[in-house]
């Protein structure tokens, strides 16, 4: 399996899952997204481009700030554009036209995009390439801003990877066995690792032209009542949500009460997301 197939194989989980992840995930990520869309500092009659949209939550925040112009939402999981334009259509929503397409290769012409944003949507693999495009689309004084995972997991999200390999089933089916050799390519890869790191980041927004790149850091907290809440959570991810499914039932047993010892004090699992938000000027 190479960088790209690992690309392909996980827009189908996002796929997949897109309505559990619209469900559940959606809003939890609420105000991270819209602390993406106050850093982009949208302006009626702007035009933005959104990388990696998943279901839209970022471009629906984004539409009503650029009317009468039209947010672009591109994603490589066509479930999610589905379920996207679902969610826009019932908020009355008719300035976003979502695409199917790779943030990798954007096929429009260049200096066409006031802004470029994402909300954790730049591929993990090929996001130098992403940069440039980005780079490309931008009209002078454009601004890329988009947010990342700090590259340390937080407590409970790396609790659960360890307990997953540990409890896993020794007899995968195929779709797991992908979804293994997927999460194991990109665990060893230091260009995924970089994309945890600032200074990383810093630079190669810089090599692919950004002269200007303002970093902010912040933390958002996500309280899950019951352990249960967190799997589901935690579930909507496509090698997850595997691991567990054909996870042994009293391992999953010995999973959940790990879980529980370690995770849940009096008020259920207390988790803090560190997330950096790059805004990144072509100009």
């Amino acid at each position: 399996m190479n960088a790209n197939e690992v690309t392909l194989l996980w827009a189908d989980e996002y796929s997949r899952l897109a309505e559990p992840y619209d469900r559940v995930v959606t809003p939890r990520f609420e105000p991270i997204a819209r602390f993406v869309a106050d850093a982009a500092s949208p302006r009626p009659g702007e035009q933005f481009l959104d990388l990696g949209t998943g279901t839209g939550l970022l471009a629906r925040i984004l539409a009503p700030r650029v009317l009468p112009q039209t947010v672009v939402a591109i994603d490589l999981a066509d479930n999610s554009i589905s379920v996207g334009s679902y969610r826009a259509g019932d908020s009355a929503l008719r300035n976003i036209r979502f695409e199917m397409m790779d943030a990798r290769n954007i096929v429009y012409r260049g200096r066409l995009f006031d802004g470029v944003v994402s909300n954790f949507g730049i591929p993990s693999f090929g996001a130098d390439r992403t940069f440039s495009e980005s780079f490309r689309v931008l009209r002078p004084e454009g601004r890329f801003v988009f947010s990342e995972w700090d590259a340390e997991p937080a407590q409970g999200s790396g609790l659960l990877l360890r307990l997953t390999a540990k409890y896993g089933t020794d007899r995968p089916s195929k779709e797991l066995t992908l979804a293994r050799e997927a999460h194991r390519l990109a665990a060893s890869s230091e260009e995924v690792e970089a994309m945890g790191r600032p200074p990383a980041v810093r630079d190669a927004l810089e090599s692919a032209g950004f002269e200007r790149v303002e970093v902010l850091t912040k933390a958002f907290p996500a309280r899950f009542a019951t352990v249960a809440d967190f799997l589901a959570f935690e579930a909507c991810w496509g090698h997850t949500e595997r691991e567990l499914a054909e996870m042994p039932a009293d391992s999953r047993a010995a999973l959940e009460e790990e879980l529980g010892r370690s995770l849940m004090g009096p008020d259920g699992i207390d988790e803090l997301w560190q997330i950096h938000v790059y805004v990144a000027r072509s100009e």
